[in-house]
């Protein structure tokens, strides 16, 4: 499949997520990525993985709507051009002009949004609850039709839900943030001439730059052998330092300031102790998955993101934010009981290899994105592939059966009460999730009942199942693209994953109306005779045998289910061959 990357800083693209882009092209990906600089060092590096680039106007932090309209025109042109799959965007402007552009061009496109974080736009000191909402109601359109969205700690979803950015029953799948590479980050002797405290980060007064120097000034005057570093770029947000700030610092002698640099990991190995005492609304820093699996304690704030990955007095410390004195006692006690420092680290390297391995981390991406495994499937072209002409046979039907519709919702409501229609969240074509919508058939669930679905289904709805009126309102799906008129029957998302390469291929096309195994003996057969007859017909589909499927529906209608034993030994043996 053909996926698309969407950053908003090219350097992000190896360092955050090279490991993935290079998992997607060792599992037989077309993989294109971009973002809005030209970075000749991470153009070559993607090159030399196989990844394509692309550079895509973004002002990654400005609030022109203006040069917003450009980069969403960009990603719209970009999307037609390279017509992807899937689309992966992270960070704030990538997911809303990738969502928004996605959902213009109207393709069979699964959008993925990794939240890497909220940013300072959720924190709690922002200022402009106009420009919250606005954003809210931008993150809103933009994932409205997301396949997945990633969030990297246990608080984004919540906070997400509060400000109506998703729905309560939409996909929010929590991810161990990007992972980190624990070969690449390994621990090394503490140094021997004095604790070495070390913050990377950005030089912003929301990343706790105050506090931490405030720790400092109060330690290195009781401990004047105790040191403390900063490293990390200068940045544009509206909270960052000033050049003259880090000046004063370093010339007070209070902190020695590192500037920046591409690779951190030397820079942790010459440390003792990892501190960030942000209060910026973070995802997950990779900063502190960095520092566990260097084998360094790290001491943070209790803020969403950052207590995630931290066990307060095991792998480090918690801290409440924005406060300097309690920062000055927790690293005091590590000074203090220098055998706890070595303690701890160890303890942090085994949560880094075990959680936060970026090869498992990349493993549950994929899998979530429908990308782990995939293989080619060598089925030809069928009815799904024209889904102009499906949008048109749907719309049609959806009007001229409009009488028919009104009696079946006129019946249920008589019959079942309210709600007429039954919504719930199935797969459609490369693990991209939707609501399906049909008639309801069974009483709904009231507080305390424990009858299962069998006991809750009517007379009147066993008949709605029977005649398939009660799909119905599925026309709707197909003339939004979410299904097609021939396919495998739409399933549950866990249904799916439990299949795993199975589930990986019979995705791998749009599921339909009705398909082989509907008309082969459908709810009287087992999972797995449903199954093989579903890869049969993913792997062998054609206009021919659509046409077949759509005419042998009618005559099922009519005499009922009935098992084909003959055709299903036959898809058995041939999904066996494929395996083997």
């Amino acid at each position: 499949m053909k996926v698309l990357v969407v950053a908003s800083l090219a350097y992000s693209l190896v360092n955050f997520r090279g490991a993935l882009l290079a998992s997607m092209v060792a599992h037989g990906h077309d993989v294109v990525a971009c973002a809005p600089d030209e970075d000749a060092e991470t153009q070559a590096a993607l090159a030399a993985m196989g990844v394509g680039y692309h550079r895509v106007p973004m002002d990654r932090t400005g609030t022109n709507p203006l040069r917003d309209v450009v980069t969403f025109g960009a990603l719209v042109r970009l999307i037609r051009r390279e017509r992807p799959d899937v689309v992966l965007a992270y960070t704030q402007k990538p997911i809303l002009y990738s969502g928004l552009a996605c959902r213009l061009t109207r393709r069979q496109t699964a959008f993925f949004a990794m939240v890497s974080g909220l940013g300072h736009v959720y924190g709690s000191d922002f200022d402009r609850p106009a420009l919250r909402k606005l954003i809210s109601a931008l993150y809103r359109a933009a994932v409205a039709r997301a396949a997945g969205i990633f969030v990297f700690n246990a608080d984004d979803r919540a906070e997400m839900v509060r400000h109506g950015i998703v729905r309560s029953d939409q996909r929010v799948e929590q991810v161990p943030g990007s992972g980190v590479d624990v070969h690449r980050f390994r621990p090394a002797s503490l140094p021997v001439d004095g604790p070495v405290f070390l913050m990377i980060a950005r030089l912003m007064r929301d990343k706790g730059l105050l506090e931490f120097v405030a720790a400092a000034r109060t330690l290195r005057a009781e401990y004047p052998n105790a040191r403390f570093r900063i490293l990390g770029p200068r940045d544009s947000n509206p909270t960052a330092v000033t050049e003259a700030e880090i000046a004063a610092w370093s010339d007070e002698g209070v902190i020695e300031y590192l500037g920046e640099c591409r690779d951190v990991a030397p820079h942790l190995q010459n440390s003792s102790v990892f501190v960030l005492p942000s209060y910026y609304r973070e995802g997950l820093p990779r900063t502190i998955l960095e520092a566990l699996a260097s084998g360094r304690p790290v001491v943070t704030t209790s803020m969403p993101g950052c207590r995630d990955a931290v066990t307060d007095g095991w792998n480090g410390f918690l801290v409440p934010p924005r406060d300097g004195d309690a920062l000055a006692t927790a690293l005091r006690r590590l000074i203090e009981n220098p055998g706890r420092i070595a303690q701890m680290g160890a303890r942090a390297r085994e949560a880094a290899v075990q959680t936060y391995d970026v090869d498992k981390v990349n493993a549950q991406l994929l899998s979530a994105m429908g990308l782990a495994g995939q293989r080619p499937v060598p089925g030809g072209s069928g009815l799904g592939d024209w889904p102009l002409l499906e949008r048109a046979v749907a719309l049609t039907a959806l009007l001229a059966l409009a009488p028919l519709f009104a009696c079946v919702g006129i019946a249920v409501l008589l019959s079942l009460s309210t709600p007429v229609l039954f919504r719930q969240r199935r797969t459609g074509r490369f693990g991209r999730t939707f609501v399906l919508v049909k008639f309801r058939s069974m009483r709904p669930v009231r507080a305390g009942d424990i009858r299962d679905d069998a006991a809750r289904l009517t007379p009147f709805g066993r008949a709605l199942r029977r005649s398939r009126l009660d799909e119905l309102p599925q026309l709707w799906n197909v003339l939004r693209g979410d299904l097609s008129l021939v396919g495998p029957r739409p399933l549950l998302p866990e249904t799916i994953a439990a299949m795993g390469q199975g589930g990986i291929d019979r995705s791998s096309v749009r599921p339909g109306l009705t398909g082989w195994s509907q008309i082969h003996g459908n709810s009287l057969l087992e999972d797995a005779d449903k199954l093989a007859l579903d890869l049969w017909y993913v792997h062998n589909r054609s206009w021919r045998i659509d046409i077949a499927i759509l005419f042998r529906t009618l005559v099922t209608l009519m005499r009922g289910e009935r098992i084909d034993s003959r055709q299903i030994e036959h898809c058995h043996a041939s999904h066996s061959h494929r395996r083997g």
